[in-house]
Order: structure tokens, then C-alpha cells, then sequence
């Protein structure tokens, strides 16, 4: 309660509470700063005074002696309670409790009077031993069948592994055979390869041997002079300057030095003017800081040899990369006239079919040195090389000659090696027997030279083109694949000439501006 205490053991009993709200109006205090606490003793229902203010003394003492009562008045009250409380429980236990011993008495009496005997022992009976025989044979048979599980569980296993042996061992030796026929393949295609190399090697040593010296006519003796001019500049090369620069320590080391940058130079030729006008001027810059002409001269047969060697191994399979090899060295040879003698002399060496001659064997010359000047390589066996290969070499050397020979001035300035050059080779290859090499080398040159040469010599070039059309191709002998695959290539080129009234330009021969 909020406003007071109410003993409810004083006042009069049949007290009726008013109600709730009619008893707040009745009882709030109208005075708001009167602080209220406690309020005086008074009976159930009795208002405050309407108009009398309690004081806060009067109202504590007032509150002491309720609290007194109040305290008495809980000490009578719990004692009451607590006896009260225990005699209850203790009433309902002993209600509990008495029928369930009453019937454990019960239990007892009937217990005492219950009498129990002892079970007569089991009789055996033929019952008995009738199911004791059928737990036996169950029991028998409970082991065989264990027995016969287990065998055939072992029977089964050693079948599983038995075919995994048999899988294994077919496997095995499926292997086995396949390695076998690998082997005897791989010993088939090397006796094959073994074969072939000595059929190629026979060839071309018959093709040596069946070699003649050229007799008729007078070209091929001034091509045969020429020659032997060309070999003898090499010789005296090798003897006379070579060792000069190998004596003299700085001239040696200069020159090594400078291979290099003209090596890496020619090896990275583009088909673009702006390209080989630089690589160039490079080497004629790389010239030009000889210390000496014996050193600028060796220098100029370094050129050459980067160039033929070039032309050896990239020009054999590709005929279009003649052209910026070829316009380099025209480049140089305007500047140094003396490399065109220098480019001559490398070539003759490797390929004497730029004279044009066909080598043959001298007598008193051994094997050995025919083939080296025939051009001819040995394989890293010690055997010579097959004629397919040769030919590749030998064409691609002859490109560089009629990529040459075809090339126009350049610069206002003329070709030191011009054109009459080709004239003079298509005309003595054309007089001379031919070889079984010889329409491969013909159509090379036309292939590479020709659109110039018809240009500057008209009638005269396609009069000899008729020549090699109706009697030179037929004189080509012999059957080998060489011969035979020459001469179809040459013939079909000379009749794209005849029906379209031009040769067909190779590719690569318009160098590029850029």
C-alpha cells in the first residue's frame, strides 16, 4: 500500500474496503508540498482527516509502535504456522504409510505357510536322445557346409588369380612381340636407310667415274681456263696471304673480329633495300678500317665466303633469299671491284658448275681429291653424300651466280658483274653434253635470271630457249631420279614460256622498298 499499514486483526470484522477510486479522492492529500510518510493508526475504512496535516515527528512515532505489532504480531503467527504444518505432514505420512504395512504382514504370514520342494531330478528319454543325435548331425552339417564355403572360397580365389596371371602373362607378352616388331622394324629401316645410302653413294660414284673431260667445244675450253684461273687466285690466296695475316698478331685479331660482324650481318639479311643497304654500308665500312691491302684483300674473301656460304644453306631451299644476298654484294663490289674476283673464286671452289664445267676425273688423281674439287661432301659417316643433297647445294650456289648477273644498277651506278655474264653461261651449258644434273642447273638460272635476260636479249633469248626445248632436254642420259625429274620440271617451265610468251618471274625478285 502506498499510504499505509492495516492490521487485520483490529477493527471491526465486517469492514467492507470502499471502493478503490472513491477511496484515492478520499485519502490523497490535498496539500502538494506536505511531505507524507506514515500515517497515524486508524480502522478500516476511517478517511484521513481532511484539513489536519500529520507532522513528520508524529508520523515516525506512530511508525515505531505499528512496527512493534506488526513484529509480534508475525512471531504468534509463525509459531501457529510452523506447528500447524508439521502435524500435517506428519498425519499424512502416517496415512501413507499404514496400509502398505498392513499388507507386508500380509506378505509374511502367507509367506511362512507357502512350503517349496525340491524338483525331482530330469529322467533321460529317447526324445531326448532323438534331438540330442539331431543337434549333432546339425551340427555336422553346420561344418561341412562351413568346410565346403571355405574350399570354395579358395577354389574361387585361386581362379581369380589364375586368370589375372593368365591377363598379365598375354599382356606380357603382347609387349613383348610389340617390342619385337619395333626392334625388327627399326633394324628393317636402317638396313633400308644403310641401303639407300650406299645405292646414293654408288650413284654418285658411278656418276664420278663416268665422268669425261670436256673435249668439244671451244666455250667449254675458255669455261675450263677460266676455271683454272679462278683455282689458281685461291692458291695463291691460301699460300701467299693467309699466312701473312696468321703471322702477324694484330692483323689476325683485327680480322677475326670483323668475320664475325659480317657473318651476323649476311646471316640476318631481309628482303628490304632499306635492310641490305645498311648491312651494306656495314661492310664496306668493316673494309674500309683495314689497316693494309693485305688485310682489306683477306677481308674481301671473308665477304665471299659469308656470302657463298649463305647462299649454300639457305638458297638451296629457298631460291628467293638469292636476290638480297645478291644485292648486297653488288652493293659492296661498286665500291671494291675486287670482290666480284673474290666471289668467283669461292664459288668455283664449291661449285664448279658456275664456269660452267663438268668436273672429271684426271688421271693420276685420287678419289679423295676429284671429290673435293667436284664439290662433293662426306656425311659424318666418311660416306659421300647422296645426289639429291648435292644438287640442292650446287643450285643454290648457281642462284646467287644469276641473282648476280641479273641485277640492275643500283644507285645511277652499273652492275660490276652485268648481265652478259648469263648470256655467256646459258650458252655453254646449252653447248656442252649435258649431265643427268644439267636440266635441274638450267632451270634454276632460268628461274631466277630469266624474265631479264628475255628482256635485254628479246629473240636471241627465245631462239635458245627453242634450242633446249627440241634437242638439248632430249640429249640428257641416263634414268636416275635426278635426270628423269629435271628434265619433266625444265620441260613443263619451257612450255608455261611458250604459252604464255613470258618466263615466270621467281618470287622475291622485286626487293622491297621497306
Amino acid at each position: 500500500m502506498r499510504y499505509g499499514l492495516f492490521l487485520l486483526d483490529e477493527g471491526p470484522k465486517s469492514a467492507v474496503l470502499p471502493d478503490r477510486k472513491q477511496h484515492r479522492q478520499r485519502t490523497t492529500p490535498t496539500t502538494p508540498t506536505t511531505t507524507w510518510r506514515k500515517y497515524a493508526r486508524r480502522s478500516l475504512g476511517t478517511p484521513f482527516p481532511a484539513s489536519t496535516p500529520v507532522t513528520a515527528r508524529a508520523v515516525d512515532d506512530q511508525g515505531d509502535r505499528y512496527r512493534e505489532l506488526v513484529q509480534k504480531a508475525q512471531v504468534r503467527l509463525s509459531g501457529v504456522a510452523k506447528d500447524k504444518t508439521q502435524h500435517t505432514r506428519v498425519s499424512a505420512c502416517q496415512a501413507y504409510a499404514h496400509p502398505i504395512q498392513r499388507e507386508l504382514e500380509e506378505t509374511r504370514l502367507f509367506l511362512s505357510k507357502l512350503s517349496v520342494d525340491k524338483p525331482a531330478p530330469l529322467i533321460k528319454s529317447d526324445v531326448d536322445e532323438n534331438v540330442a543325435d539331431t543337434l549333432a548331425k546339425v551340427e555336422q552339417m553346420r561344418h561341412d557346409f562351413e568346410n565346403q564355403r571355405e574350399q570354395k572360397k579358395k577354389a574361387d580365389e585361386a581362379e581369380k588369380a589364375e586368370a589375372v596371371k593368365k591377363v598379365e602373362d598375354a599382356k606380357q607378352a603382347e609387349e613383348t612381340k610389340k617390342a619385337e616388331a619395333k626392334k625388327k622394324a627399326a633394324e628393317e629401316a636402317k638396313q633400308a636407310e644403310e641401303a639407300e645410302k650406299a645405292k646414293q653413294a654408288e650413284e654418285a660414284k658411278q656418276a664420278i667415274e663416268q665422268s669425261k673431260p670436256i673435249e668439244t667445244p671451244t666455250t667449254s675450253e675458255q669455261a675450263v681456263l677460266l676455271a683454272k684461273r679462278y683455282r689458281d687466285m685461291y692458291s695463291e690466296l691460301m699460300n701467299d696471304l693467309a699466312p701473312k695475316i696468321r703471322a702477324d698478331p694484330q692483323k689476325r685479331a683485327h680480322c677475326f673480329k670483323q668475320r664475325g660482324l659480317v657473318t651476323r650481318g649476311v646471316g640476318q639479311l631481309k628482303d628490304s633495300w632499306e635492310f641490305i643497304g645498311r648491312t651494306a654500308d656495314n661492310i664496306k665500312s668493316i673494309l674500309s678500317a683495314s689497316a693494309s691491302a693485305d688485310v682489306q684483300d683477306w677481308m674481301l674473301n671473308l665477304v665471299a665466303k659469308s656470302l657463298v656460304k649463305q647462299a649454300e644453306r639457305e638458297v638451296s631451299v629457298a631460291p628467293h633469299a638469292a636476290y638480297p644476298l645478291a644485292a648486297t654484294a653488288v652493293l659492296v663490289m661498286q665500291a671494291y671491284p675486287k670482290l666480284s674476283d673474290m666471289l668467283m673464286i669461292r664459288l668455283v671452289k664449291k661449285c664448279p658448275f658456275v664456269v660452267p664445267q663438268y668436273m672429271a676425273k684426271q688421271p693420276g688423281q685420287n678419289t679423295d681429291d676429284f671429290i673435293k674439287a667436284a664439290g662433293y661432301r662426306r656425311n659424318d659417316d666418311g660416306d659421300i653424300e647422296s645426289e639429291g643433297i648435292y644438287a640442292e647445294r650446287m643450285t643454290g650456289m648457281l642462284a646467287l651466280f644469276a641473282a648476280i648477273v641479273q641485277m640492275p644498277d643500283i644507285g645511277g651506278q652499273p652492275n660490276p658483274f652485268p648481265v652478259h655474264h648469263g648470256w655467256t653461261w646459258l650458252a655453254r651449258i646449252i653447248n656442252m653434253p649435258p649431265r643427268a644434273i644439267s636440266p635441274l642447273l638450267v632451270q634454276t638460272f632460268l628461274s631466277v635470271a630469266g624474265p631479264t635476260m628475255l628482256g635485254v636479249y628479246g629473240r636471241q633469248m627465245d631462239k635458245l630457249i627453242s634450242v633446249l626445248a627440241t634437242t638439248w632436254i632430249a640429249s640428257v642420259a641416263g634414268s636416275s631420279p635426278l635426270a628423269v625429274a629435271g628434265k619433266s620440271n625444265l620441260t613443263t617451265f619451257i612450255n608455261e614460256y611458250r604459252s604464255s610468251g613470258s618466263i615466270r618471274e621467281c618470287k622475291g625478285r622485286v626487293i622491297k622498298t621497306r
